[in-house]
């Protein structure tokens, strides 16, 4: 489980960037806009599965 926290952080910042892509490309939306939602789309999950990484690392 543990290592599937910290393969999850770069498949999740793939997913994130597609989904700036698509809010960039699709929706019309610009850079700088999408931005601040890439970081939350991206920093939250993120900063879960780096929590059960540490939790589980030394079980």
């Amino acid at each position: 489980m543990a290592t599937a926290a910290l393969v999850f952080v770069p498949l999740w910042w793939v997913c994130a960037g597609v989904n700036l892509y698509i809010g960039v490309k699709t929706a019309g939306y610009s850079v700088a806009e999408e931005l601040p939602v890439l970081l939350v789309v991206f920093a939250i999950p993120t900063i879960i599965a780096l929590g059960a990484w540490w939790g589980l690392r030394s079980a």
